[in-house]
Order: C-alpha cells, then structure tokens, then sequence
C-alpha cells in the first residue's frame, strides 16, 4: 500500500490545475443555519401540493430533499432550486471559514497553479461568498450549479468535466479536492484525480473504500506540496 504522504506528493505533483470543491474545503456554507435547513424546501413543496416523507429529509441535506422532488414531481424542479439557492445566499453571509483553506487557496495562487471552485451549490452563492472573503481573484474559474436539475450535480461529471474544459486542460493534469463520496466519485468519473478532506469522523474509511487517490485530515496538509 502507497504511504499516505506518498500517495498525496504524487497527486500534486502530477496536477496542475486545483479544482476545490466549496462547501467542505473552502467554507461550511450551512453551519451558521440551524440543524433542520430542509424545512425551507420542504415548506415550499408543501404550499404546491406535495409532502416530502421523513425518510428524504433525515439526513438533513437540502440536496437529498431536492432529488427527492425532482423525481417525483418534474414541475417542481425550478421552483425547488430556486429555493435552495435563496438558502444558500443567506448561507454565505454566516459561513464558517474551513481552518487554512485561505493559506492554501493564496500558496496555490502564488505558485501559479490555475484554481477553479467546482461545487454543487449554486454559482451566485459561491460567488458571494469568495468575493466577501476577497478570494475571487484567485480563481481562473468558478462553477457552481445554474440550472435546476439535480441529476447534473455531483456525481455527475457534468460539472467537473465543465471546469477542465473551461480552464483549457486536459482532465490528467487536475485534481478536485472534496469532502464527500459524490466529490471522489465525480472525480473518478470525470478523469481527474482527487484528494478527499476527511473532515469528520468515518470520512477516512469511507474515502479508503471508494478509492480516493489520497486523503487529507487538514487543507494544511496541502502546503507544503504548492511551493512555488
């Protein structure tokens, strides 16, 4: 087995575009919501006639209760995803910080590595966010979601596929930075390599099993391989 350490100098080495996922690596977007941030969505599917169950709304995902309607009720779609997105922008305003993805986004920018957000949340919210915290002109490009249907998001290669393309690279040459299975699993499906952020319990086993090219427990850890 390729030591920890080894197995991440490889993946940097090789890369030289770094996508970032956003809600995980770079911010928690919904960590200054309360716990039950799918009551929103669920509210407003409710005012048009339809009941989300208990069951698409336990893990407390706004993403999950979003497929959840999509597939049910078509028409909702639009309506669903606006209304995840007007959550998300007031999201932003509270967000926590990730611990040392400010020094990691300016290492990378400094070295001259091209950066690019790719995430599921939606680009006006992304955007926000990195233009407070004057990080968005560090980044070559940013992709969040714009349009309404849910099965484009990750694991879908769709988006990330979409950042390769735009930054004129070859999917070989970047990796994404996530912290969640649909984040390795899009990037195995896009062709890029990927470094997942186990940045709660259980994320470290569950990244080994689905065969993440390296994992890190810190954004820090990614230092010292963006000197210039």
């Amino acid at each position: 087995m390729t030591h920890p350490d080894t197995a991440l100098a490889d993946v940097m080495n090789r890369s030289r575009y770094l996508l970032f996922d956003f809600d995980g690596p770079i911010c928690g977007i919904f960590a200054g919501l309360p716990a039950h941030r799918s009551r929103p969505i669920c509210a407003s599917c409710g005012r048009r006639g339809v009941d989300i169950p208990p069951e698409a709304t336990v893990s407390g995902d706004p993403f999950d209760v979003s497929r959840y309607a999509a597939s049910t009720t078509p028409d909702l779609t639009q309506a669903v995803a606006d209304e995840l997105r007007t959550m998300e922008l007031r999201a932003v305003e509270v967000a926590d910080d990730t611990p040392q993805a400010r020094q990691v986004i300016e290492a990378a920018h400094q070295a001259g590595r091209a950066i690019a957000a790719v995430s599921n949340n939606s680009r006006e919210a992304v955007t926000r966010y990195l233009t407070t915290a004057g990080l968005a002109p560090m980044f070559t490009k940013i992709i969040g979601r714009t349009e309404p249907d849910p099965d484009l998001l990750k694991p879908n290669p769709y988006l990330i596929t979409r950042a390769v393309k735009e930054l004129g690279a070859d999917p070989t040459e970047c990796v994404l930075i996530g912290d969640s299975l649909s984040d390795i699993d899009g990037a195995g499906n896009a062709g890029v390599f990927n470094v997942g952020y186990t940045n709660k319990p259980g994320k470290l086993e569950r990244f080994t099993t689905a065969g993440a090219d390296a994992v890190i427990t810190s954004m820090g850890e990614l230092l010292p391989h963006l000197a210039e």
